[in-house]
């Protein structure tokens, strides 16, 4: 229990006040625990009490001050009086929900300066609000009494199983067109969808209020106010549902915070069939953009009880724990009290093990979760707009960090505590200077991972000269060979024609060029440079016969899967047939940004005794190199298609541009890294091969301190993923 009494009781003390007549007072339960709910239907102010607290509030009467009643209170049962700090907050309570009325003769004033102080908002939390400000508008509860009977018969259950049945419909459409509905999301943010996107949202989001409204109407509460809500600046639709809180039945409580995800997944459901059947337009756009805001509203916000929305508020009313949110808060608050302030007395909210590991839980999960949430919509709204989500970072680093941290400063400027808590905040000072320093002056090492490709230091590619068919494949794929070894034989008949022409061409010359002699050689000239012409082309198609016959230009592995299955068949001009790796000595290729301070840092400090190379598919082994080379000077080709999205790669390309050599072009000029590794002459046939394989070289940097290092990293991501 808290203290019994208060340094400020005399500004309250005289106060004369009792609870409004015509309050409407229900007897709840949860988790088998008596509670009393006191509604004011005018202002639909509302405030829960236990037992003991409502017995306190059952004495006051305008003829008599507070501080009298307390007294008599503490002098009939003084182990269930509240303290004069809980009185004060319990009078300030019931007075901001108009549910007390105080004698006029008293100064009203002095009731409110003191909670107003207490919680005068700091300038991050007012900014914080603006964010999430709610205007009211309207009454909607007389139009939901006209349509009474139309939301009894939605609200049935074979009305229900049918739309259910829609749901249901809609589901197999969105399986089976899955993978288009990808590709559409890639388009969502673009400027020319945003107008389609707000009003897909802003139409959801009024058919979701008004579902909650038509239950809550549907089990007797009333819904007063209807408005606007600021949601990050965008309006949106808002139904105020706190008269359901005074609902008895729990599971009604539950239906009517159900209802807004019932009509999210009917609204969606019908999005899905009508985008599902309708040919690109208007139509399918908007539809799209119903089905997407549904779904993704539904599943990652509203249906999960870790954020504080309406599966948070079912499942408050399911387990019978009212302000779920808060009360583990106030958990992990008591623990942080007893345990890092060692703070002793009885605890003023007893609970079982059970509850306080459930509510400890709790508080973690959601909280990392949110977070984890927060992250997700910042990154994707960068992705499409930094600017845009800059702004929304901010604002949720002023909400989520910046106002919970000016107000544990509160506490620590309070003199009291301080003076209670002198031995804590001292130990807190010097542990918190030791961690800063560590973070600011001490190094630790320091490495960077760059993405690569291995590559064997000599390899070539054999494609054919001239088309012909595959007539033999002498050695086997996957078999070493020496240098001149018999690879491919093909033949090309149409080439062995050509060749026979050419040499009855030549022997027409020649005979031509004889009897020119005998004449007089007045036209020989002509005829002799023909000779020469011929003798170039015979030359030639000489050449291009040898090269049917495909000898190993150097000693390695014969790596060439396909050809063996195209034995008899004819293979084109410039064909790959297969290539020849000497994989006993292999290089390590990766690319760096230009602007990367990566690149600096392995330029200064890259000695082969620091870096370490893995492979794909034998990570566990780690390879040395012998020397570690940055090629200076801009490059645009990437050294291998491995090393671009298309293959798993991180590089980003241009569309199809390709240089000369067939190569993969990268969208931004780069740096190569080149790093030999160590010679393994002793590899042998059945070794696998590592030519073309995706690898990672770790590079060991000068160490610096975590707060450079937390820096570096940071700003290399910000270079990667927003080129900043």
């Amino acid at each position: 229990m808290r203290r019994t009494f208060s340094d400020h009781w005399y500004r309250i003390a005289n106060l004369r006040l009792a609870l409004r007549p015509g309050l409407s007072i229900r007897l709840h339960h949860y988790r088998g625990e008596p509670w009393y709910v006191l509604r004011e239907r005018l202002h639909n102010g509302l405030f829960r009490v236990n037992p003991a607290t409502y017995r306190f509030l059952s004495r006051l009467h305008v003829g008599a001050t507070l501080d009298e009643v307390w007294r008599a209170s503490v002098n009939d049962s003084p182990e269930d009086t509240p303290g004069q700090d809980e009185v004060f907050e319990l009078v300030t309570g019931l007075y901001r929900a108009n549910l007390v009325q105080v004698d006029g003769s008293v100064d009203e004033v002095r009731l409110i300066e003191r909670a107003e102080a207490r919680h005068r908002k700091p300038l991050a939390a007012r900014l914080s609000e603006l964010l999430f400000l709610r205007i009211p508008l309207c009454d909607p509860d007389p139009w939901l009494n006209r349509v009474r009977p139309l939301i009894d018969r939605v609200l049935s259950g074979p009305v229900l199983a049918l739309l259910l049945g829609l749901v249901l419909w809609a589901g197999i459409e969105l399986a089976l067109a899955g993978p288009r509905a990808w590709d559409q999301a890639e388009h969502l943010l673009q400027s020319d969808n945003l107008l389609l996107l707000y009003a897909a949202t802003l139409l959801t989001h009024l058919l979701h209020e008004l579902a909650h409204a038509a239950a809550s109407k549907r089990f007797g509460a009333d819904v007063r106010t209807m408005g606007v809500m600021l949601l990050m600046l965008a309006p949106m639709p808002y139904v105020d549902l706190s008269s359901s809180w005074a609902l008895r039945d729990r599971w009604q409580r539950v239906v009517i915070g159900g209802a807004g995800m019932l009509a999210d997944l009917v609204t969606g459901a019908v999005a899905t069939i009508v985008w599902a059947w309708t040919p690109p337009g208007l139509v399918n756009e908007l539809a799209y953009n119903l089905m997407f805001t549904t779904v993704v509203y539904t599943v990652v916000f509203n249906i999960n009880p870790l954020m504080r929305f309406d599966g948070y508020y079912m499942l408050s009313d399911a387990i019978g724990i009212p302000n779920l949110h808060q009360q583990a808060q106030k958990q992990f608050a008591r623990w942080w009290r007893r345990t890092v302030l060692r703070e002793t007395g009885p605890d003023d909210a007893p609970a079982s093990a059970r509850r306080r590991a459930f509510l400890g839980l709790f508080f973690l999960v959601s909280n990392v979760y949110r977070l984890s949430v927060m992250v997700g919509i910042v990154l994707f709204v960068a992705d499409q707009y930094l600017g845009v989500g800059l702004v929304v970072a901010a604002a949720m680093v002023v909400t989520n960090f910046i106002a919970p941290l000016q107000k544990w400063l509160h506490t620590l400027r309070q003199p009291l505590f301080r003076f209670q808590q002198q031995r804590l905040l001292r130990r807190s000072a010097a542990v918190l200077g030791v961690v800063l320093a560590g973070l600011v002056l001490v190094p630790v090492p320091d490495s960077q991972v760059l993405d690569g490709v291995v590559e064997a230091q000599q390899h070539s590619r054999l494609h054919t000269d001239r088309g012909g068919v595959v007539e033999r494949v002498a050695v086997q794929p996957g078999q070493r060979v020496k240098a001149g070894d018999l690879l491919v034989t093909l033949r090309n008949p149409e080439l062995d024609s050509e060749l026979l022409d050419v040499r009855a061409q030549r022997l027409q010359a020649d005979a031509q060029a004889l009897r020119s002699v005998n004449e007089g050689g007045a036209d020989l000239d002509p005829i002799r440079e023909r000779l020469r012409t011929l003798a170039t082309l015979e030359a030639e198609l000489l050449r291009q016969r040898a090269a049917l016959v495909v000898r190993a230009p150097h000693d390695g592995l014969w790596v060439g899967p396909e050809i063996a299955f195209r034995v008899a068949g004819w293979v084109g001009r410039g064909a790959e047939l297969g290539a020849v790796v000497d994989d006993r000595r292999q290089v390590f290729l990766g690319v760096l940004k230009q602007e990367s301070s990566l690149a600096l840092s392995i330029a200064s400090s890259a000695q082969p005794a620091h870096v370490q190379v893995r492979i794909e598919g034998e990570r566990a082994a780690v390879h040395g190199v012998t020397q570690v080379v940055l090629v200076p000077h801009s490059q645009s080709a990437l050294p291998s298609a491995a090393l671009s999205p298309l293959a798993g790669g991180a590089v980003p390309v241009l569309r199809n541009a390709e240089s000369e050599s067939h190569a993969v072009q990268a969208a931004e000029a780069f740096f190569l890294l080149r790093a030999d590794l160590v010679a393994e002459p002793g590899r042998q046939d059945g070794d696998p091969l590592r030519h073309g394989r995706t690898s990672w070289l770790r590079i060991e940097l000068p160490a610096k301190p975590l707060l450079q290092q937390a820096w570096t990293w940071a700003s290399q991501y910000l270079q990667r993923r927003y080129q900043v």
